[in-house]
């Protein structure tokens, strides 16, 4: 099988709620497999809405918080697969009025000990006063989890609500001094250097939740695929920036074959409205009339006009938005380039995180120009499948973004 996944660095409501509709009328039609939600918000309504639109936690790094991953009661137990080496946290809430939470440390202090404490409900996501959390339980446990296969986690709940926790078919702890007998919902994370992966989360849309608040945020999703070469080797990857606000649907299984069809470029670009390099190709190609100004070859294939105006970018939409057909012509049918671009939608081959193990810092310019450069392989830009990107930073101000987006939206209305 050769899955078409989408990766997505998640996200503002406003601009990502057309690209949702969009990519699951894709996912509906069989067009793309999965959809990666990064989440990388920033804003507390922002981490609402994603967690609530996209479903299961399927990863999380370190740092990230609690994610609730079900219930337990007396007549169902609380079950999941983790991959994680030492530090699997498991918060217990039980249901109704409580003041406490119980949480569950199991293979702490490197994989060797286990305990069971009651935390704060304020203070669930606060690991810096652990210290002063009452511990209730606690065992020798040494190597109770496994680093080379998801480890299987039952909590159950007996008729009198007594609480029991197994690992990997041993029984880690045994609780009656707590009672579940209303149930409670659980929550996970894992700490303290270890990331967790919840290996039984598959649906076609998921989530994976990076460390909070990290500049340049984006190495954590390279890092993750790279370390699972084997596993995503065949696969054909799209990455989307969450401000794609329109997209040639019936374009997009072409776009993903091409990809697939020539392995020598090392990333594939989509023909993307308001992108400095797409617009010099689109006005040398024809679709940009000279009325609209000058849209220069961007020095490097960085910044540019285009990128620096809001005026420029309002322009270019507002001359897409009125366009009947939507198809922006290039000189070519694909256009080989060797600068950087901007990476507002982007296909790379799965065979190829071989090489993606990228550090903390410039990915756009470590995609189009380090690896490309290094391993003699040019990029491209594919002029049959169309996208439309809304904004970059410095055209914030000055964009009138409640306008273009409403018209956007009642675009993909028409089109869906």
């Amino acid at each position: 099988m050769t899955p078409v996944i989408l990766v997505t660095f998640a996200g503002r409501q406003k601009r990502m709620e057309i690209l949702t509709k969009y990519i699951r009328k894709a996912i509906n039609d069989g067009i793309i497999d999965e959809w990666h939600i990064w989440d990388f918000t920033r804003s507390s309504q922002d981490n609402e809405w994603v967690t609530r639109e996209f479903g299961p936690a399927r990863y999380m790094r370190p740092e990230a918080p609690y994610q609730l991953k079900g219930t337990v009661a007396p007549r169902s137990s609380f079950r999941t697969n983790a991959k994680i080496d030492h530090d699997l946290h498991i918060a217990v809430l039980p249901n109704g009025e409580a003041e406490n939470y119980f949480e569950i440390v199991v293979g702490g202090w490197v994989n060797t000990h286990s305990v069971l404490r009651t935390v704060k409900p304020s203070e669930l996501d606060n690991f810096a006063n652990r210290g002063e959390a009452a511990v209730i339980w606690s065992k020798s446990t040494p190597g109770v989890l496994s680093p080379s296969q998801p480890n299987q986690v039952v909590l159950s709940v007996d008729s009198a609500g007594i609480p029991t926790l197994q690992v990997n078919g041993v029984i880690v702890g045994t609780w009656p001094e707590l009672n579940l007998s209303s149930g409670a919902s659980v929550m996970v994370r894992g700490g303290w250097g270890a990331d967790l992966e919840l290996c039984d989360v598959n649906a076609p849309v998921r989530r994976y939740v990076g460390n909070p608040n990290e500049k340049l945020p984006y190495w954590q999703a390279y890092d993750y695929y790279a370390k699972r070469l084997e596993k995503f080797s065949s696969a054909v990857f799209l990455k989307c920036d969450d401000d794609i606000v329109y997209l040639d649907i019936e374009k997009l299984n072409e776009f993903i074959e091409f990809r697939r069809a020539n392995p020598n470029y090392f990333v594939v670009s989509a023909n993307v409205v308001n992108n400095g390099v797409c617009a010099y190709f689109q006005q040398l190609g024809g679709a940009l009339p000279d009325e609209l100004g000058h849209f220069e070859r961007p020095p490097g294939g960085f910044g540019g006009s285009l990128w620096l105006s809001a005026e420029r970018a309002t322009q270019l939409h507002d001359f897409f938005l009125e366009k009947n057909d939507k198809h922006l012509p290039l000189p070519n049918k694909v256009v080989e380039w060797k600068e950087r671009q901007s990476i507002n939608f982007i296909s790379w081959l799965g065979k190829d995180l071989l090489h993606m193990a990228l550090p903390k810092g410039d990915d756009e310019y470590a995609l189009t120009v380090d690896l490309p450069t290094f391993l003699d392989r040019p990029t491209a830009i594919y002029a049959d499948f169309t996208v439309s990107h809304l904004s970059f930073g410095p055209q914030e101000q000055g964009l009138d973004v409640d306008r273009l987006i409403n018209a956007y939206d009642a675009l993909t209305s028409s089109r869906l």
